[in-house]
């Protein structure tokens, strides 16, 4: 699988590409883009080419062979953005009907879709793709697509975060790890490949937000439906999504550089922090909370004396088990912009301090009256 994906960082999308990745000879080529064939008849191909593209090929090199405008030539990649308004699918693959922002009309041949999505209903949903051109059929483009971006009409949507990407990752509490197989624990508890769009999409689009903003949005859908931290880690699938204010004690900041050159390509992304944050209701566990920048001046460390107090904006992700000395333990990942430090509260402080100075001036007081008694008594 490396050495494809190697060998394809190197080849342009072409028609020739296309032949290569689906390894069909010339002559099934040209069937597959006769513009008088329906696309009925050429189901089984979209699916296999959708497949393979998904499997195969890096987001990153669609991204980069791109074509200008519509209509392209025959296997060249173009950007697909509008509103899909009709789903069918067809044998082992997915016909989506979409008006693009241009006012153009396509079908995307695809083999996966948001699963929220219903068949056979006309809608109206804001979407995005990387399709590959094969043919037109009676003046409609038909493209191929490895997935369907999905932007609904949310706060998250509006983000520029695609939601459909949540479909690759499922959740699960910990107690339901017996219930699954081995597979689905790996991917449900763990990082794997499969959290590379939706967990750095998601904090790609949470840092371009403004200073301030995911606050407001926290303390909105806490006052719109309550959830507190003890839901984080018993309801981590209702939680998914909901962003929620967190304040604590962050006892580990760690900065996490990122390798993945298609990563830094895809989203921006070369580095960010795992802020690891214990709050009074979390008993002891801690909440990590990935983000990509650190107000001014705050530190970062995992020593045992470490302790930065602060509050800080998220959003839910997924739990996580990971190894410690004491065995394996869990936490609840999320998403944020920035942190925010404070100092213990003045509140409390003040009365505190204000007690011990009160103190110490009565001490001081007694003494030097009954040191005037003394010096002062009459022999």
């Amino acid at each position: 699988m490396s050495a494809l994906i190697f060998f394809f960082t190197f080849v342009l999308f072409d028609a020739e590409f296309v032949k290569t990745l689906l390894d069909y000879d010339e002559s099934a080529w040209q069937t597959l883009g006769d513009d008088t064939i329906p696309p009925e008849q050429d189901f089984e191909t979209f699916a296999d080419l959708a497949n393979k593209l998904a499997q195969w090929v890096p987001r990153s090199l669609l991204k980069e062979n791109i074509a200008d405008s519509l209509p392209p030539q025959r296997g060249e990649v173009v950007r697909l953005e509008g509103n899909v308004i009709a789903v069918q699918k067809q044998d082992a693959v997915y016909s989506c009907k979409m008006i693009l922002n241009s006012g153009i009309v396509v079908d995307v041949f695809t083999s996966s879709i948001p699963q929220a999505w219903k068949l056979d209903i006309h809608t109206q949903e804001h979407a995005a793709a990387w399709g590959v051109y094969v043919k037109s059929y009676e003046n409609t483009p038909i493209m191929v697509a490895p997935t369907i971006e999905w932007y609904p009409d949310t706060w998250l949507g509006n983000l520029g975060f695609d939601v459909a990407s949540f479909d690759q990752v499922p959740v699960s509490r910990v107690s339901e790890r017996e219930q699954n197989d081995e597979e689905t624990n790996r991917r449900v508890f763990k990082f794997t490949e499969a959290d590379q769009e939706p967990f750095y999409g998601l904090l790609r689009a949470v840092s371009a937000t403004a200073e301030g903003w995911l606050e407001v949005e926290a303390k909105k859908h806490h006052a719109e439906s309550p959830f507190g931290v003890i839901d984080l880690f018993n309801r981590p699938a209702e939680t998914r999504g909901k962003p929620i204010l967190l304040r604590g004690l962050a006892k580990r900041i760690i900065p996490t550089p990122v390798t993945n050159s298609e990563v830094q390509s895809l989203f921006g992304i070369d580095h960010y922090y795992q802020i690891y944050l214990f709050t009074e209701q979390s008993q002891g566990n801690p909440i990590v909370v990935c983000v990509c920048s650190l107000p001014e001046g705050m530190s970062v460390g995992d020593a045992a004396d470490f302790s930065v107090p602060m509050t800080v904006a998220a959003i839910p992700y997924k739990l996580w088990i990971y190894e410690t000395s004491q065995g394996p333990h869990y936490a609840p990942i999320l998403v944020g912009r920035s942190p925010v430090g404070h100092q213990q509260s003045a509140q409390r402080s003040m009365p505190e301090s204000f007690a011990t100075y009160s103190f110490a001036l009565f001490f001081t007081l007694v003494l030097i009256w009954f040191g005037c008694r003394f010096w002062l008594k009459p022999s």
